[in-house]
């Protein structure tokens, strides 16, 4: 096999699992508590999933009364290294329906620990986060605790 037709391949294999990314069976990589019934709800599930409003970060001390989370799986590349890492891409959405985005293992660690106590999110009365920005070694790790 030649070089060119073996680069064709490997592209063609890609692409192929470009487009697999849209199977039923890869959308498990994905959590969301909405259950979006409505256009209306849809609509704001949407912005929620793809355009947040705004980052996590920018409300450091700052409150915000959450309803619903969506979370999935993204890949993130060093700059300085090439290295690919997986982390987890989480969208707070508010009880208006405004989304604040972070890829955070930290808050993924306390979204875990409001699940064991809160349950999953169906609240009907919204849970007040106080989002904080801790302090390890070099790196700031976000989180929140309950206000």
């Amino acid at each position: 096999m030649s070089v060119n037709t073996l680069q064709t391949t490997v592209q063609a294999d890609e692409e192929r699992g470009m487009l697999a990314l849209l199977s039923e069976e890869d959308k498990t990589v994905m959590y969301c508590s909405m259950i979006a019934e409505t256009d209306e709800q849809r609509k704001s599930l949407f912005k929620a999933m793809n355009n947040p409003e705004h980052r996590l970060a920018d409300f450091i001390n700052k409150k915000i009364e959450v309803v619903d989370i969506f979370a999935e799986v993204v890949q993130c590349i060093n700059e300085e290294t090439g290295e690919i890492t997986s982390a987890p891409r989480i969208v707070l959405i508010d009880k208006k329906g405004v989304g604040y985005q972070c890829v955070s293992k930290g808050v993924l660690s306390a979204i875990k620990k409001l699940f064991t106590i809160y349950g999953a999110p169906t609240w009907k009365t919204p849970v007040a986060l106080e989002v904080k920005q801790l302090k390890k070694g070099v790196r700031n790790i976000l989180t929140f605790d309950v206000a």
